[in-house]
């Protein structure tokens, strides 16, 4: 039984580097037309895959801050070039080598809205594939593209090029021209104004196979969220 998940007006990931030694780095981006407090989202991590299916690390955004509508939030590695550090909004030693996957995690929806790499036990040797480029994720700079208005749902495959087109443009290793100014035609589209997403009901909630969930209570699982609007939300559900 095929899934598309709908899109909802949300943050996303906007930009990501893995380049020389510690260049590293990942952007948020306000795609909507509302001011957005950060104090409700964490950024996930794992080192080399997430053992039993369980994020490793979830840290705080700085408290109170606020990504106005169209700003970005910078988050790069601690000890990242000069250049990196002087722009970075947040720094941190837990940034992606490539093959270690990374989610924006919404706590009031408990759901990774939006992810670079695939949530599982087991990482790739390198990185991941965005289109035609091997190991993208790895040794490159890549960007979402300007008409990308929402996050991926915690589906890296709606992103990747593998099922539809890429969102991505990949780019060379420290391509640093681009930070903090994302590039989006969201806020002059009318995609920021659809907001049937908060009027809607929960018809039932399955899993990978179908079955129907009862106790929405289990812990570590991947579900399907079906409400009456036809829209379906897939959530990982964690400790």
């Amino acid at each position: 039984m095929p899934f598309i998940l709908s899109a909802q007006n949300e943050l996303l990931f906007s930009e990501y580097g893995e380049g020389n030694a510690f260049n590293k780095w990942v952007e948020i981006y306000n795609p909507t037309t509302q001011n957005i407090s950060l104090d409700n989202y964490r950024y996930n991590f794992c080192w080399n895959g997430c053992d039993s299916l369980v994020w490793e690390f979830s840290i705080s955004f700085d408290s109170g801050y606020v990504i106005a509508s169209g700003e970005t939030y910078l988050l790069t590695h601690f000890n990242a070039d000069s250049v990196l550090l002087s722009l970075a909004n947040q720094t941190t030693n837990l940034m992606s080598n490539g093959n270690d996957v990374i989610g924006l995690y919404n706590s009031s929806l408990n759901e990774v809205i939006d992810i670079i790499g695939v949530f599982d036990s087991v990482a790739p040797p390198n990185g991941w594939n965005i289109d035609t480029t091997t190991n993208a994720t790895k040794n490159h700079t890549i960007y979402r593209k300007p008409d990308i208005c929402f996050p991926n749902q915690s589906d890296w495959s709606a992103s990747d090029g593998s099922i539809t087109a890429a969102e991505w443009i990949v780019s060379n290793e420290d391509n640093f021209s681009s930070i903090n100014t994302h590039s989006s035609n969201c806020l002059t589209t009318s995609n920021v104004l659809d907001k049937s997403y908060h009027n809607k009901k929960l018809v039932k909630v399955i899993d990978l196979l179908g079955k129907e969930i009862t106790n929405q209570k289990t812990k570590n699982h991947i579900n399907f969220y079906i409400y009456d609007n036809g829209q379906v939300n897939k959530i990982i559900k964690l400790n």
